[in-house]
């Protein structure tokens, strides 16, 4: 399958979980909204996402609609952490005095 995204790619963007969305519907028509991590070591490197997607079974609704994404988040914390290091800011005015008139 041609552009297909695997577990294998996953990884490469550093990503070791995956986000996991019910796509289902509860009694009365709801949305189930039930949400999950699952880890990726527990799948083949070429295994594609769409195929794990369809063999996700919600626990709550036990429908198997899923939406998979990768979880970028500690890659994010990462990143954020990085930008939050203050740096030291060097002013640098000229040389300009003070040429106040007495």
């Amino acid at each position: 399958m041609a552009g297909a995204v695997t577990i294998a790619s996953v990884r490469t963007h550093g990503v070791r979980q995956l986000l996991v969305y019910c796509l289902g519907k509860r009694e009365g028509d709801w949305p189930c909204h039930h949400s999950g991590k699952l880890p990726i070591d527990r799948f083949q490197a070429e295994e594609v996402l769409s195929d794990i997607e369809r063999r996700c079974r919600c626990t709550v609704c036990g429908w198997r609609r899923a939406d998979l994404r990768p979880d970028y988040s500690k890659q994010q914390a990462a990143k954020q952490c990085f930008l939050a290091v203050p740096t030291p800011i060097k002013h640098d005015y000229g040389g300009c005095k003070d040429r106040r008139r007495d």
